[in-house]
């Protein structure tokens, strides 16, 4: 899965059988509690590196092509990479991070407030001493129509508390971690 897929049909479908194969029969909360960083956040990445570099069309065939439950393995991803890209001040991770939040969130399911989730990469770019309009802005080409709006209007906003929706920073011995208290 190192090559970035073309506009080839043969090359498309390579690229979503292997995503398929490295995600296997592995289950969100499994990959949740799993150790930060893991071989899987490194698979996972490449996945959405070359997911970028998708044309539209082939970025919505291949959200179209996961399950659910596939698709909440990139929210997991996304926020896994939010928590690296702080740890290793390296924006690619959370440009990568929030590219994994738009597969995740192909689909929104009605109930999903989906601005806490982007508390924690508005956070991490504000952390990195990023722009985050610029950051989500980029992130927004990559999303559905619905997920984009939702992307430029957070970037937007004039106030911000990462407590207000829910997260609190921690510091281990590992570096930074996001974790979510229930309201």
């Amino acid at each position: 899965m190192a090559t970035v897929p073309s506009a080839n049909g043969r090359a498309f479908q390579a690229y979503l059988e292997g995503a398929l194969a490295a995600l296997g029969d592995r289950r969100a909360i499994d990959y949740y509690q799993e150790p930060l960083p893991a071989p899987i956040d490194e698979q996972l990445a490449r996945v959405v590196g070359a997911f970028t570099a998708l044309p539209p069309s082939q970025r919505g065939r291949f959200a179209a092509a996961l399950s659910p439950e596939q698709r909440a393995l990139f929210g997991i991803f996304g926020h896994r990479a939010a928590t690296l890209s702080v740890r290793r001040t390296d924006p690619e991770w959370l440009r990568l991070g929030l590219a994994g939040s738009a597969i995740a969130n192909y689909d929104i399911p009605p109930r999903r407030d989906v601005d806490v989730s982007l508390a924690v990469f508005y956070h991490c770019a504000r952390t990195l001493e990023l722009e985050p309009a610029r950051v989500f802005d980029e992130a927004a080409e990559l999303a559905t129509e619905e997920m984009a709006a939702r992307l430029r209007a957070f970037a937007r906003r004039e106030q911000f508390s990462l407590k207000a929706f829910g997260w609190r920073e921690l510091r281990t011995p590992e570096g930074v971690r996001y974790t979510f208290e229930w309201r």
